[in-house]
């Protein structure tokens, strides 16, 4: 059999069903383009005939289309007992003019009599005269979704069959078996698709998976390995329920395993990919993500940062640059001194120099690593918080200059008030935080107060802090923006009220993406932590840049 897997992204239609999500129509061209770009050969756009957002996907691509990337429309075969010519979802979707169509049909009995409400007979009848119609019509590319198709097969596998061979006979090149529930097991989906290809040698059987008992990736191997040449999955798996078959999971394990998807080169995109989808659909990934997740190469353990030291592959399956991604030694209170040598190798705030003297040095070393526990012990978590650990590393080792100053913060909140009407309430009125900062800079004696007000205490202090510098620089200060926000309780306290919280912020500057960190049983104090921490590292990194070039 061949070695190409043929991809379809329905991101834009069935990753939009996930919970949380609502894609307008530049997210979906978004979308469609990067596929287009980066080499698969399909994406699927959605409904036409549903909603404005997908009407305006399929105008725009229809007058400046994908460059390869087949785009196809997804919609339902004829209604029971009427004819397709006066269907108006088939109608629907010829005047997309897409390049392809995706119908999507009943394979179950049990589904054709208690959800459709009608016959076996008028089921393969609207399955084969609806694809019949597209392909008489004009439609070359057909694909027929063969819905609930691993429960038809286990309580009819002939009727199950005898839906695929009514869409095969009426045009549809491509036999897509779904698991919609996605409660089938691996050897389950393998059986049924070494049966389907057995029935249907000249078609081209993919796969639909969900996620719902946590195996599409799984079932996609399998399937893969049975016969399937055609796969559907989502960016970062979102979709309905638990979600679907992620794609970045595809590419990588098929990659793996010997089969050919993207081209090679641009699978280095993939972890960039993730992160963009993830911000464009505004839903948070998973830290753990394989291959491309932000901790899918991260060592915390000390035993296993020496090993990865000296043989990366001894914990792990493929090389992070395979994919984008990068390897991670944490510093934690897990750590050894391995884990600070790699730390050490990373750091952006240590010159060239110090990180020689330090490599040799493990008294400096144990000095870093003291301190990290120290500070974990207190509820730190330096996982996530790069820039605050380089910070933490330089004090441990009394070579923090610290170039700002903080005199004085004060946080003053002006809270919405209870009123009757909710709906009203959060309509009209939003709460207001103004921050008042006494800060120096660089060491001088100049102490420049300032004011600011934001929705909330940390955009208010960040503020203050960029007004500062924006004086003392006169306009050529970093200019740091917040990504992201989160605030969690230590999790080794046993307190309620008075709990310490873990804060975490990720900022931008310019290029670079970096994180800080604070704890504190005031929220607010451990967040302005966080604030400091972050321009503490870009002025530091400024210094270091500037050094370095004067010495060159």
């Amino acid at each position: 059999m061949d070695s190409h897997v043929e991809l379809c992204d329905v991101s834009c239609r069935d990753g939009a069903q996930a919970a949380g999500i609502t894609m307008q129509t530049p997210q979906k061209l978004w979308i469609a383009r990067m596929d287009d770009r980066i080499g698969l050969p399909m994406v699927e756009g959605g409904f036409p005939d549903s909603n404005p957002t997908d009407r305006e996907l399929f105008e725009t691509l229809r007058h400046d289309p994908l460059r390869k990337a087949i785009l196809t429309a997804f919609g339902m075969t004829r209604r029971k007992e009427s004819s397709p010519d006066q269907d108006q979802g088939l109608k629907s979707l010829l005047a997309c003019q897409a390049p392809a169509i995706t119908l999507v049909g009943k394979s179950s009995r049990f589904q054709v009599q208690k959800i459709l409400r009608t016959t076996p007979e008028e089921n393969l009848a609207m399955i084969g005269e609806s694809l019949q119609f597209l392909r008489e019509n004009g439609v070359h590319t057909l694909l027929y979704d063969a819905e609930h198709f691993f429960d038809a097969y286990r309580e009819d596998p002939d009727h199950a069959l005898a839906t695929l061979q009514a869409a095969f006979r009426a045009g549809a090149q491509r036999l897509v078996l779904c698991d919609t529930n996605g409660g089938t097991p691996p050897e389950q989906v393998q059986r049924a698709v070494e049966a389907v290809r057995k029935e249907f040698r000249n078609a081209i059987i993919g796969l639909h998976p969900h996620n719902d008992r946590g195996l599409a990736t799984a079932n996609m191997r399998a399937g893969v390995a049975a016969g399937v040449r055609h796969v559907q999955g989502t960016w970062n798996g979102f979709g309905e329920r638990t979600g679907n078959l992620d794609l970045c999971q595809t590419i990588m394990n098929l990659h793996m395993d010997g089969f050919e998807t993207i081209p090679q080169e641009n699978l280095r995109e993939l972890t960039d990919i993730s992160q963009q989808i993830a911000l464009r659909v505004r839903l948070r990934r998973h830290d753990g993500q394989p291959f491309v997740g932000k901790n899918a190469f991260a060592h915390k353990g000390g035993m296993h940062a020496a090993a990865v030291e000296r043989t990366p592959a001894s914990y792990e399956c493929i090389p992070p640059e395979t994919m984008g991604n990068e390897r991670r030694i944490v510093g934690s209170n897990q750590s050894g001194l391995s884990n600070v040598r790699a730390l050490i190798r990373r750091a952006k705030l240590l010159d060239p120099l110090l990180k020689t003297e330090l490599s040799g040095s493990p008294a400096q070393q144990k000095k870093i690593l003291d301190v990290i526990k120290s500070l974990e012990s207190q509820g730190y978590s330096f996982d996530h918080a790069d820039a605050s650990l380089e910070l933490v590393m330089l004090e441990a080792l009394g070579k923090l200059d610290r170039i700002l100053r903080i005199v004085e913060a004060e946080v003053h909140s002006n809270l919405t008030p209870l009123g009757a009407d909710p709906i009203a309430r959060k309509k009209d009125s939003k709460p207001k935080t103004k921050a008042i900062v006494k800060i120096g800079i660089n060491g001088d004696d100049t102490v420049f107060l300032e004011v600011a007000e934001d929705i909330g205490p940390i955009g208010a202090l960040t503020e203050t802090v960029l007004q500062a510098m924006a004086r003392k620089f006169e306009g050529r200060a970093p200019r740091i923006t917040l990504e992201d926000y989160r605030v969690e309780k230590v999790p080794q306290s046993e307190e309620g009220e008075h709990a310490p919280v873990l804060v975490t912020v990720e900022w931008r500057n310019g290029e670079e993406v970096f994180t800080t960190t604070g704890v504190s049983e005031n929220s607010i104090e451990a967040g302005w932590e966080c604030v400091v921490d972050a321009f503490e590292y870009a002025l530091q990194r400024n210094r270091l840049a500037s050094s370095s070039q004067s010495q060159s």
